[in-house]
Protein backbone atom coordinates (compact mmCIF):
# COMPACT_ATOMS: atom_id res chain seq x y z
CA UNK A 1 0.00 0.00 0.00
CA UNK A 2 2.83 2.40 0.82
CA UNK A 3 4.39 1.82 -2.61
CA UNK A 4 1.05 2.45 -4.32
CA UNK A 5 0.47 5.65 -2.40
CA UNK A 6 3.98 6.82 -3.22
CA UNK A 7 2.99 6.73 -6.90
CA UNK A 8 -0.06 8.96 -6.37
CA UNK A 9 -0.30 12.25 -8.23
CA UNK A 10 -1.60 14.08 -5.17
CA UNK A 11 -1.94 17.37 -7.05
CA UNK A 12 -3.92 16.16 -10.06
CA UNK A 13 -5.37 12.87 -8.87
CA UNK A 14 -4.63 9.39 -10.09
CA UNK A 15 -1.43 7.41 -10.17
CA UNK A 16 1.60 7.68 -12.42
CA UNK A 17 1.88 9.84 -15.50
CA UNK A 18 -0.16 10.46 -18.63
CA UNK A 19 -2.01 8.79 -20.19
CA UNK A 20 -4.08 8.08 -17.10
CA UNK A 21 -6.50 5.16 -16.95
CA UNK A 22 -9.19 5.08 -14.24
CA UNK A 23 -7.69 2.84 -11.52
CA UNK A 24 -10.94 1.14 -10.51
CA UNK A 25 -9.50 -1.94 -8.81
CA UNK A 26 -6.88 0.14 -7.04
CA UNK A 27 -9.53 2.50 -5.68
CA UNK A 28 -11.51 -0.47 -4.34
CA UNK A 29 -8.38 -1.89 -2.68
CA UNK A 30 -7.59 1.44 -1.03
CA UNK A 31 -11.17 1.78 0.23
CA UNK A 32 -10.94 -1.66 1.80
CA UNK A 33 -7.57 -0.79 3.32
CA UNK A 34 -9.18 2.24 4.94
CA UNK A 35 -12.11 0.16 6.19
CA UNK A 36 -9.74 -2.40 7.67
CA UNK A 37 -7.17 -0.03 9.21
CA UNK A 38 -9.25 3.16 9.70
CA UNK A 39 -6.27 5.07 8.31
CA UNK A 40 -7.33 8.31 6.57
CA UNK A 41 -4.40 8.16 4.15
CA UNK A 42 -5.77 5.64 1.61
CA UNK A 43 -9.23 7.21 1.83
CA UNK A 44 -7.70 10.59 1.02
CA UNK A 45 -6.09 9.16 -2.11
CA UNK A 46 -9.42 7.69 -3.21
CA UNK A 47 -11.22 10.98 -2.66
CA UNK A 48 -8.60 12.95 -4.60
CA UNK A 49 -8.65 10.60 -7.57
CA UNK A 50 -12.43 10.23 -7.69
CA UNK A 51 -12.91 13.98 -7.43
CA UNK A 52 -10.36 14.73 -10.15
CA UNK A 53 -11.89 12.22 -12.56
CA UNK A 54 -15.45 13.38 -11.85
CA UNK A 55 -14.62 17.04 -12.34
CA UNK A 56 -12.52 16.54 -15.45
CA UNK A 57 -13.27 15.81 -19.07
CA UNK A 58 -12.98 12.07 -18.53
CA UNK A 59 -16.51 12.20 -17.09
CA UNK A 60 -19.46 13.13 -19.30
CA UNK A 61 -20.72 16.21 -17.47
CA UNK A 62 -24.06 16.22 -19.31
CA UNK A 63 -25.16 12.57 -19.54
CA UNK A 64 -22.98 10.73 -17.03
CA UNK A 65 -20.56 7.90 -17.67
CA UNK A 66 -16.80 7.80 -18.12
CA UNK A 67 -14.59 7.66 -21.19
CA UNK A 68 -11.83 5.08 -21.37
CA UNK A 69 -8.82 7.14 -20.30
CA UNK A 70 -7.32 10.62 -20.24
CA UNK A 71 -4.55 11.48 -22.69
CA UNK A 72 -3.18 14.10 -20.27
CA UNK A 73 -2.24 14.07 -16.60
CA UNK A 74 -5.01 16.51 -15.61
CA UNK A 75 -7.96 14.33 -16.72
CA UNK A 76 -9.03 17.02 -19.23
CA UNK A 77 -9.01 15.36 -22.66
CA UNK A 78 -10.29 11.79 -22.86
CA UNK A 79 -10.24 9.08 -25.43
CA UNK A 80 -13.99 9.44 -25.86
CA UNK A 81 -15.00 5.77 -26.18
CA UNK A 82 -17.32 4.74 -23.31
CA UNK A 83 -17.07 1.08 -22.30
CA UNK A 84 -19.54 -0.95 -20.24
CA UNK A 85 -16.85 -2.59 -18.13
CA UNK A 86 -15.15 0.72 -17.27
CA UNK A 87 -18.42 2.27 -16.19
CA UNK A 88 -19.51 -0.78 -14.20
CA UNK A 89 -16.24 -0.84 -12.26
CA UNK A 90 -16.29 2.91 -11.67
CA UNK A 91 -19.93 2.79 -10.60
CA UNK A 92 -18.92 0.36 -7.86
CA UNK A 93 -16.04 2.57 -6.74
CA UNK A 94 -18.11 5.76 -6.57
CA UNK A 95 -21.03 3.96 -4.90
CA UNK A 96 -18.72 2.51 -2.26
CA UNK A 97 -17.11 5.91 -1.69
CA UNK A 98 -20.55 7.52 -1.39
CA UNK A 99 -21.70 4.90 1.09
CA UNK A 100 -18.54 5.26 3.17
CA UNK A 101 -18.37 9.07 3.22
CA UNK A 102 -21.73 10.47 2.09
CA UNK A 103 -19.85 12.66 -0.40
CA UNK A 104 -22.50 14.41 -2.57
CA UNK A 105 -20.31 14.46 -5.70
CA UNK A 106 -19.69 10.72 -5.42
CA UNK A 107 -23.42 10.12 -4.97
CA UNK A 108 -24.33 12.20 -8.02
CA UNK A 109 -21.68 10.60 -10.20
CA UNK A 110 -22.73 7.11 -9.12
CA UNK A 111 -26.39 7.85 -9.86
CA UNK A 112 -25.67 9.42 -13.25
CA UNK A 113 -23.25 6.65 -14.25
CA UNK A 114 -25.88 4.05 -13.40
CA UNK A 115 -28.37 5.99 -15.52
CA UNK A 116 -25.89 6.06 -18.41
CA UNK A 117 -25.46 2.28 -18.27
CA UNK A 118 -29.19 1.66 -18.14
CA UNK A 119 -30.32 4.27 -20.66
CA UNK A 120 -27.50 4.32 -23.20
CA UNK A 121 -26.19 0.75 -23.12
CA UNK A 122 -29.36 -1.20 -22.27
CA UNK A 123 -30.79 -3.19 -25.16
CA UNK A 124 -33.55 -5.77 -24.90
CA UNK A 125 -32.61 -7.75 -21.83
CA UNK A 126 -28.92 -7.00 -21.25
CA UNK A 127 -26.26 -4.32 -21.67
CA UNK A 128 -24.28 -3.69 -24.84
CA UNK A 129 -20.55 -3.14 -24.95
CA UNK A 130 -19.67 0.46 -25.76
CA UNK A 131 -20.18 3.76 -27.52
CA UNK A 132 -17.59 4.73 -30.13
CA UNK A 133 -15.13 7.56 -29.58
CA UNK A 134 -16.07 9.28 -32.82
CA UNK A 135 -19.21 10.29 -34.67
CA UNK A 136 -19.14 10.68 -38.45
CA UNK A 137 -15.39 9.85 -38.26
CA UNK A 138 -14.62 12.83 -36.03
CA UNK A 139 -13.47 11.91 -32.54
CA UNK A 140 -15.19 13.77 -29.73
CA UNK A 141 -17.43 15.79 -32.03
CA UNK A 142 -20.57 14.88 -30.08
CA UNK A 143 -19.16 16.08 -26.77
CA UNK A 144 -17.11 19.27 -27.23
CA UNK A 145 -18.27 22.90 -27.19
CA UNK A 146 -17.13 26.42 -28.02
CA UNK A 147 -18.28 29.54 -26.15
CA UNK A 148 -20.25 30.55 -29.23
CA UNK A 149 -22.10 27.24 -29.30
CA UNK A 150 -23.04 27.61 -25.64
CA UNK A 151 -24.45 31.08 -26.25
CA UNK A 152 -26.33 29.91 -29.34
CA UNK A 153 -28.17 27.30 -27.26
CA UNK A 154 -28.55 29.17 -23.99
CA UNK A 155 -28.50 32.86 -24.85
CA UNK A 156 -25.78 35.31 -23.89
CA UNK A 157 -26.26 35.36 -20.12
CA UNK A 158 -26.65 31.64 -19.49
CA UNK A 159 -24.08 30.92 -22.19
CA UNK A 160 -21.39 32.96 -20.46
CA UNK A 161 -22.35 31.41 -17.12
CA UNK A 162 -22.15 27.90 -18.57
CA UNK A 163 -18.74 28.64 -20.06
CA UNK A 164 -17.48 29.46 -16.57
CA UNK A 165 -19.17 26.48 -14.93
CA UNK A 166 -17.86 24.01 -17.53
CA UNK A 167 -14.45 25.65 -18.14
CA UNK A 168 -15.11 26.36 -21.82
CA UNK A 169 -12.64 28.94 -23.08
CA UNK A 170 -12.02 30.82 -26.32
CA UNK A 171 -8.72 29.02 -26.70
CA UNK A 172 -10.27 25.61 -26.09
CA UNK A 173 -8.93 22.47 -24.49
CA UNK A 174 -9.44 20.18 -27.49
CA UNK A 175 -9.19 20.63 -31.25
CA UNK A 176 -10.24 23.64 -33.36
CA UNK A 177 -10.84 25.85 -30.33
CA UNK A 178 -13.46 23.56 -28.79
CA UNK A 179 -13.43 22.47 -25.15
CA UNK A 180 -14.21 19.25 -23.36
CA UNK A 181 -16.67 20.06 -20.59
CA UNK A 182 -15.22 20.04 -17.09
CA UNK A 183 -16.81 20.85 -13.72
CA UNK A 184 -14.18 22.59 -11.57
CA UNK A 185 -16.56 23.52 -8.74
CA UNK A 186 -20.22 23.20 -7.81
CA UNK A 187 -22.16 26.34 -8.77
CA UNK A 188 -24.19 28.19 -6.17
CA UNK A 189 -27.37 28.05 -8.25
CA UNK A 190 -28.19 24.33 -8.59
CA UNK A 191 -31.56 24.97 -10.22
CA UNK A 192 -29.91 27.05 -12.94
CA UNK A 193 -27.25 24.39 -13.39
CA UNK A 194 -29.79 21.62 -13.93
CA UNK A 195 -31.74 23.77 -16.39
CA UNK A 196 -28.60 24.64 -18.36
CA UNK A 197 -27.32 21.08 -18.32
CA UNK A 198 -30.66 19.79 -19.56
CA UNK A 199 -30.75 22.31 -22.42
CA UNK A 200 -27.22 21.46 -23.51
CA UNK A 201 -27.90 17.73 -23.40
CA UNK A 202 -31.07 18.16 -25.46
CA UNK A 203 -29.13 20.09 -28.09
CA UNK A 204 -26.29 17.56 -28.00
CA UNK A 205 -28.73 14.80 -28.84
CA UNK A 206 -29.44 16.57 -32.15
CA UNK A 207 -25.79 16.13 -33.16
CA UNK A 208 -24.49 13.04 -34.91
CA UNK A 209 -24.18 10.41 -32.18
CA UNK A 210 -21.44 7.83 -31.67
CA UNK A 211 -22.24 4.35 -32.94
CA UNK A 212 -22.91 1.67 -30.36
CA UNK A 213 -21.23 -1.72 -30.27
CA UNK A 214 -24.23 -3.95 -29.65
CA UNK A 215 -22.26 -7.05 -28.72
CA UNK A 216 -23.32 -8.38 -25.30
CA UNK A 217 -20.44 -9.88 -23.29
CA UNK A 218 -21.23 -12.12 -20.32
CA UNK A 219 -18.37 -10.90 -18.11
CA UNK A 220 -19.10 -7.23 -18.67
CA UNK A 221 -22.78 -7.74 -17.93
CA UNK A 222 -21.81 -9.58 -14.76
CA UNK A 223 -19.79 -6.54 -13.70
CA UNK A 224 -22.76 -4.28 -14.43
CA UNK A 225 -25.14 -6.49 -12.43
CA UNK A 226 -22.87 -6.37 -9.39
CA UNK A 227 -22.34 -2.61 -9.69
CA UNK A 228 -26.05 -1.83 -10.02
CA UNK A 229 -26.99 -4.06 -7.09
CA UNK A 230 -24.38 -2.50 -4.83
CA UNK A 231 -25.22 1.03 -6.00
CA UNK A 232 -28.87 0.33 -5.19
CA UNK A 233 -27.89 -0.20 -1.56
CA UNK A 234 -25.42 2.70 -1.43
CA UNK A 235 -27.84 5.18 -2.98
CA UNK A 236 -31.06 3.78 -1.56
CA UNK A 237 -32.51 3.34 -5.06
CA UNK A 238 -34.53 0.14 -5.60
CA UNK A 239 -34.79 0.84 -9.35
CA UNK A 240 -31.10 0.05 -9.71
CA UNK A 241 -31.65 -3.37 -8.14
CA UNK A 242 -34.52 -3.92 -10.58
CA UNK A 243 -32.12 -3.18 -13.45
CA UNK A 244 -29.59 -5.63 -12.03
CA UNK A 245 -32.22 -8.38 -11.77
CA UNK A 246 -33.45 -7.60 -15.30
CA UNK A 247 -29.94 -8.01 -16.68
CA UNK A 248 -29.14 -11.13 -14.66
CA UNK A 249 -32.32 -12.75 -15.92
CA UNK A 250 -31.36 -11.92 -19.49
CA UNK A 251 -27.87 -13.37 -19.16
CA UNK A 252 -29.07 -16.59 -17.56
CA UNK A 253 -31.89 -17.03 -20.06
CA UNK A 254 -29.88 -16.29 -23.19
CA UNK A 255 -26.24 -17.08 -22.48
CA UNK A 256 -26.66 -20.47 -20.83
CA UNK A 257 -27.24 -23.00 -23.62
CA UNK A 258 -27.52 -26.68 -22.85
CA UNK A 259 -26.21 -26.08 -19.35
CA UNK A 260 -23.08 -24.31 -20.65
CA UNK A 261 -22.30 -20.63 -20.37
CA UNK A 262 -21.50 -18.78 -23.60
CA UNK A 263 -19.20 -15.79 -24.02
CA UNK A 264 -21.33 -13.32 -25.98
CA UNK A 265 -24.35 -12.62 -28.14
CA UNK A 266 -25.32 -10.12 -30.81
CA UNK A 267 -28.81 -9.10 -31.84
CA UNK A 268 -30.31 -11.65 -29.48
CA UNK A 269 -28.35 -14.52 -31.09
CA UNK A 270 -25.88 -16.18 -28.78
CA UNK A 271 -22.45 -17.01 -30.20
CA UNK A 272 -20.79 -20.43 -30.32
CA UNK A 273 -17.78 -19.45 -28.19
CA UNK A 274 -17.79 -20.94 -24.72
CA UNK A 275 -17.43 -18.63 -21.76
CA UNK A 276 -13.94 -18.06 -20.42
CA UNK A 277 -12.85 -17.81 -16.79
CA UNK A 278 -13.63 -14.07 -16.70
CA UNK A 279 -17.25 -14.74 -17.69
CA UNK A 280 -17.78 -17.41 -15.05
CA UNK A 281 -16.15 -15.31 -12.32
CA UNK A 282 -18.06 -12.10 -13.12
CA UNK A 283 -21.42 -13.82 -13.43
CA UNK A 284 -20.91 -15.87 -10.28
CA UNK A 285 -20.03 -12.71 -8.36
CA UNK A 286 -23.10 -11.00 -9.78
CA UNK A 287 -25.66 -13.65 -8.90
CA UNK A 288 -24.33 -13.94 -5.34
CA UNK A 289 -24.28 -10.17 -4.76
Amino acid sequence: VAEILADEDAERGGFGRAPKVPPSALLEALLRTHERTRSPVPLGAVKRTCTAMARGGLYDQLAGGFARYSVDAEWVVPHFEKMLYDNALLLRAYAHLARRTGDPLARRVAADTAAFIINDLGDGSMFTSSLDADAADVEGSTYVWTPEQLRAVLGDDDGRWAATVFAVTARGTFEAGASVLQFPADPDDTERFERVRGALLAQRLTRVQPARDDKVVTAWNGMAITALAEASVALGDPALLDAAVWCATGVVDRHIVGGRLRRASLGGVVGDSAAILEDHAALATAVFT
